[in-house]
């Protein structure tokens, strides 16, 4: 399964994506919405993973 986590916290970010990795996912990862908006248009993807509330664009948007 390919997942696409956004967080603007770099360490909950990398847990997130150490932890998912292990199940045997392949993860991308997003610093901010408009980062995670991009990936979400140009990668097909089966999972979304969003913080709330993150910089240039929000995780609801």
């Amino acid at each position: 399964m390919r997942i696409l986590i956004a967080e603007d916290d770099l360490v909950s970010r990398r847990v997130l994506q150490k932890n998912i990795e292990m199940w045997g996912h392949e993860v991308l990862v997003a610093k901010d919405g408009l980062e995670a908006w991009k990936m979400f248009i140009e990668n097909k993807l089966q999972m979304v993973i969003s913080d709330w509330m993150m910089p240039q664009m929000d995780g609801l948007t």
